[in-house]
C-alpha cells in the first residue's frame, strides 16, 4: 500500500499518479485557485479525520505527516544542493 514492488516508499509517484495532481498539471501552470482548491481539500481531509479517527490514531497521523513533510523537505534540499554542487563543478 505505501511501498512499490521493491519495497522502496516513492511519494512521488503517490502524487503524480493522484487524479488531482494530473488535473493541476495538465497545463503545466499552478494557479492560485488550484492552490487554493487543493489546500481546501486538504484541510476538509484534516478535519474528516479528526472526526473520524481516535485521539491516538490522530496523533500517529500527524507524527507521519510531520515526518513525511520533514523527508520531503530535506530530499528537495539535497536535490537543490546537489544541482548547486554540479552547477559549481
Amino acid at each position: 500500500m505505501f511501498f512499490d514492488e521493491q519495497g522502496l516508499l516513492n511519494l512521488d509517484d503517490l502524487a503524480i499518479n493522484n487524479p488531482a495532481y494530473k488535473a493541476i498539471m495538465e497545463d503545466g501552470v499552478v494557479t492560485e485557485n488550484e492552490l487554493k482548491l487543493q489546500v481546501d481539500k486538504v484541510v476538509g481531509m484534516m478535519h474528516e479525520a479528526e472526526e473520524r479517527f481516535s485521539d491516538a490514531d490522530q496523533f500517529f497521523i500527524k507524527n507521519l505527516l510531520g515526518e513525511t513533510s520533514v523527508l520531503s523537505a530535506i530530499y528537495n534540499f539535497y536535490e537543490l544542493q546537489n544541482l548547486k554542487d554540479n552547477v559549481n563543478v
